[in-house]
C-alpha cells in the first residue's frame, strides 16, 4: 500500500504541474481582437514592405559610362561640300566626287582651257559625263573656280553708280592704252612647226610653256590629244614629242632630254 501511494502521489503532482502550466498559457494568451489588433500594423507593414519590393523594376539601368577625363573627344564630322547654284552643279555633283572629293574642285583656280583638259583627262581615265554636258561643266567650273582674280571679278557686287565721265578729249588723254597679248613664241627646234600647226587648233601654247613634263609624259599627252581629234600626222610624232621634252621637260632637269627615241 505504501507503494502504491507513494506512485500515485508523483503522479498527482505531474498532473497538477500541467494543468498548472496549460492555464498560464491559457491566461497569457491576449482575446482573438486584441491578436488581430496587435498583428494588423505589423502585417500591413509587413505587406507594404513586400509590396514595395515587388515595385522596384528587376534590373535598374545602368547609367552610361562617363569618358574619362584624359580620353579625347571624338572628332566633328567633316561638313559636306556644298557647290554654289548653276547648271553645272548637278553635273559636278554626280560625276565628279565618283572618284575624289568636291574639295578638289572648291581648292582649285584654273582657267577654262585647264578645266576643258582636266574633265577630258578625267573622261579619259572613266568619268562617264556625256558629250553634250562638257562645255556646261567647264563653264560652270570656270566661272566658279577660275583664278582668283577672275573669280573675284565676276562675284564682286555691281559697283557704285558711276561719275560723270570727263570730256571727249580728256578722257582719251587720260585712258591707259589697253595692254596687248604678247603671242607666245616657241623655241626654234624641228618639232616647232608641227606644235604651232596643231596644238594650238585646241588650246593655247602657253599650255606647252607651262607643262615641264618628261618625255614619257609628253609621249602621253600626245597621243590623248590625237585620240581627241589632233591632226598629228604619224611620222611626226617623235619629233613633236623630242621638241617638247626637250624644250619643256622637268623644272630641275639640267640638261635636255636624252631619252630614247618613243617607239
Amino acid at each position: 500500500m505504501r507503494k502504491l501511494n507513494s506512485h500515485y502521489s508523483r503522479y498527482t503532482v505531474v498532473i497538477t504541474g500541467l494543468i498548472c502550466l496549460v492555464g498560464l498559457g491559457i491566461l497569457a494568451t491576449p482575446p482573438k481582437s486584441q491578436a488581430r489588433n496587435a498583428a494588423g500594423p505589423a502585417g500591413a507593414s509587413l505587406g507594404a514592405l513586400v509590396h514595395g519590393m515587388h515595385a522596384f523594376p528587376a534590373a535598374a539601368p545602368r547609367p552610361a559610362a562617363t569618358q574619362d577625363a584624359g580620353q579625347a573627344a571624338p572628332a566633328p564630322a567633316a561638313k559636306p561640300v556644298e557647290l554654289p547654284e548653276g547648271d553645272g552643279k548637278p553635273i559636278a555633283t554626280e560625276y565628279c566626287q565618283v572618284c575624289h572629293k568636291l574639295t578638289n574642285l572648291t581648292k582649285a583656280h584654273k582657267n577654262l582651257d585647264d578645266w576643258k583638259d582636266t574633265i577630258h583627262t578625267m573622261m579619259d581615265r572613266g568619268a562617264a559625263i556625256p558629250d553634250d554636258k562638257v562645255d556646261v561643266l567647264a563653264a560652270y567650273l570656270f566661272k566658279n573656280f577660275g583664278p582668283k582674280d577672275a573669280t573675284a571679278a565676276a562675284n564682286a557686287p555691281a559697283a557704285a553708280p558711276a561719275t560723270p565721265s570727263p570730256a571727249p578729249d580728256q578722257a582719251a588723254a587720260s585712258a591707259p592704252a589697253p595692254a596687248k597679248a604678247i603671242p607666245v613664241e616657241l623655241p626654234d627646234g624641228d618639232g616647232k612647226a608641227i606644235a604651232t600647226e596643231n596644238c594650238q587648233a585646241c588650246h593655247k601654247l602657253t599650255n606647252l610653256t607651262k607643262a615641264h613634263k618628261s618625255l614619257d609624259d609628253w609621249k602621253d599627252t600626245v597621243q590623248v590629244m590625237i585620240d581627241r581629234g589632233a591632226n598629228v600626222p604619224p611620222d611626226k610624232v617623235d619629233i613633236l614629242v623630242q621638241y617638247l621634252a626637250k624644250n619643256f621637260g622637268p623644272k630641275d632637269a639640267s640638261a635636255p632630254a636624252t631619252s630614247s627615241p618613243v617607239n
